[in-house]
């Protein structure tokens, strides 16, 4: 049997006076479990009655968390049923106020739910780890910071970054020790990254440097490094290209230096795109090569929806037009996985109302007999009182309900056509903006060539192609102007491509073959192509019939 040594000197200690000591006893538990099967059982039944006969509940309430905890880190893929341990012991900790296990048991089934990507069910068990957060104080639990970046980070994934921002700010501001150090650099990068992605990039910029220019004893030149690589970024977001490009080359070696091929891969993207828009197109190619290795070697596929647009441009900036379409396609493919996967964030936060609701319930039905008898003549009190108010004013509510409820309807109608007209106005502009740089590349086409006129001209050709982003804002604002055409056409003809029902779109906003081409970056000889394959599909026989179809949908 195993010796005493590791936890006796744990007896009725404050956690934090044993936070470090029972880190080593895990690692050292599940090290040996790895080596002995048995070995998890009789270790923590000997450590659990040992506290017992000592009269420390907690430490055998922690002997049963180890047991649990060491169980399923080793087997739960193959025995998910194991969790329910952890949700006896997190219920256990919360009956008998031993909050730090009942958050630590939690944080286990959250992981647990998250790995199956039950993240509806994830969300229930984050809801309550926030509570159970809140009546614990920092200094009597030395993992806060990890607690409060692992909420932090579910509301990152589902891009809700205002409340992730909640946590992480919480974080990046407790207290650094040597046992947190780490937790709360994560914090303060992370909140960087929040402000990143509301495009706040000065705010950004702010806590990306408090992590770079920490001289502390407690820095770390590994979150140096990733803070950097974001810093990149930010600059990289700003277009200030010359700052952007030796702090990603830094992350890049440091990444790789560390076996990080994932954060290798974030920065190798946006330096090629840079490198695109500097025409240095063996440089990109060899980065575009480069991302794609780490991404497979990572196994972080999300990351594929920010390399296929650079991946495009690239294909496009060396005529390869095909193959540019396609990456774009791809990217589109990419995002939608993306989003499709975190898309149940209004699904998990209705069930967070619910089992708040449903708590609610149970704790009214603890009431004793006498209390619910109480509640319930009051209660009838109440509504008879109610009733008789009601039956005076009933009439007067119910026309100004009536009147209040016209109003907003011919409001909606109002904000709804403007709406419209918006987004009209918005497309038209575009399509004039498009016609009159056609125009003037037509013009310059006919002008003697020189060196000005030919940098003129691929500017003005460049300025116009509609990246993936400006092609999702384009996309917002021309399905608000007709929003059954894309549906109908889709519905009608479902082996239409994103190419195709591109082409269709420009050219119900009247935009001549060379405009379009101009557009999407591509010839116009590229877009007879795609339209004859248009016509084919949908049976038609020219232009003209393409067009009384898009006439008839509004």
């Amino acid at each position: 049997m195993a010796s005493f040594a590791q936890y006796k000197e744990m007896l009725h200690k404050p956690y934090k006076e044993k936070v470090d000591a029972i880190d080593v006893l895990y690692r050292n538990t599940i090290n040996k479990g790895r080596q002995d099967s048995l070995f998890i059982n009789a270790y923590t039944h000997e450590m659990e009655q040992w506290a017992l006969a000592n009269n420390d509940k907690e430490l055998a309430l922690e002997a049963r968390l180890l047991r649990a905890y060491a169980s399923w880190f080793l087997v739960g893929h193959l025995r998910p049923q194991l969790t329910q341990n952890l949700i006896d012991i997190a219920n256990l900790g919360e009956k008998d106020k031993i909050l730090h296990i009942e958050q630590r048991a939690i944080k286990v089934i959250i992981s647990h739910y998250w790995s199956l990507n039950n993240f509806e069910k994830a969300f229930e068990w984050v809801l309550l780890s926030i509570k159970t957060l809140d009546r614990i104080a920092p200094e009597d639990f030395p993992n806060m910071a990890d607690h409060l970046n692992y909420i932090g980070q579910y509301y990152y994934y589902f891009k809700d970054y205002n409340n992730a921002l909640i946590y992480y700010k919480k974080s990046s501001n407790l207290k650094r020790t040597s046992f947190n150090a780490l937790h709360v650099l994560a914090a303060q990068n992370t909140v960087g990254l929040c402000y990143q992605k509301l495009e706040k990039f000065e705010l950004a910029k702010t806590y990306f440097l408090k992590v770079i220019e920490d001289d502390s004893e407690l820095q770390s030149s590994t979150w140096k490094a990733i803070a950097s690589g974001n810093l990149g970024y930010n600059y990289y977001l700003e277009g200030n290209f010359e700052k952007a490009i030796p702090l990603f080359k830094k992350d890049i070696e440091t990444a790789l230096s560390n076996n990080d091929f994932g954060l290798a891969s974030g920065s190798s993207t946006p330096l090629a795109d840079i490198y695109i828009k500097q025409n240095k197109l063996s440089e990109a190619k060899q980065l575009i090569q480069n991302s794609r290795q780490y991404i497979k070697q990572s196994k972080q596929t999300d990351r594929l929806r920010h390399l296929y647009p650079v991946m495009s441009k690239w294909y496009a900036a060396n005529k390869q037009l095909e193959l540019s379409t396609l990456y774009l396609d791809s990217t589109m493919s990419a995002i939608n996985a993306y989003n499709e996967k975190y898309s149940s964030i209004k699904l998990l936060r209705a069930n967070q109302r619910v089992e708040a609701k449903e708590r609610e319930l149970q704790v009214g039905k603890l009431k004793t007999e006498n209390q619910l008898k109480i509640t319930q003549r009051n209660f009838i009190i109440f509504i008879i009182a109610i009733l008789l108010i009601v039956s005076v004013f009933s009439f007067w509510f119910r026309n100004q309900f009536l009147l209040k409820k016209q109003q907003i309807k011919e409001l909606e109608l109002q904000n709804t056509q403007r709406a419209l007209n918006d987004s009209k106005n918005q497309l038209k502009k575009l399509a004039t903006k498009v016609r009159q740089d056609s125009n003037l590349i037509s013009k310059l086409k006919k002008e003697k060539a020189n060196n000005d006129s030919s940098e003129k001209l691929s500017k003005l050709k460049s300025k116009n192609i509609l990246t993936q982003n400006d092609w999702k804002q384009f996309q917002d604002q021309f399905n608000k102007a007709y929003p059954n055409l894309i549906p109908s056409i889709t519905k009608q003809h479902p082996n239409l491509s994103q190419a195709e029902i591109r082409c269709l779109c420009l050219e119900k906003l009247k935009l001549s073959n060379n405009e379009m081409s101009l557009v999407l970056g591509v010839s116009s000889n590229t877009i007879r192509v795609t339209k004859h394959r248009i016509r084919k599909k949908l049976n038609r026989e020219s232009n003209e019939t393409i067009d009384e179809l898009l006439k008839n949908i509004k």
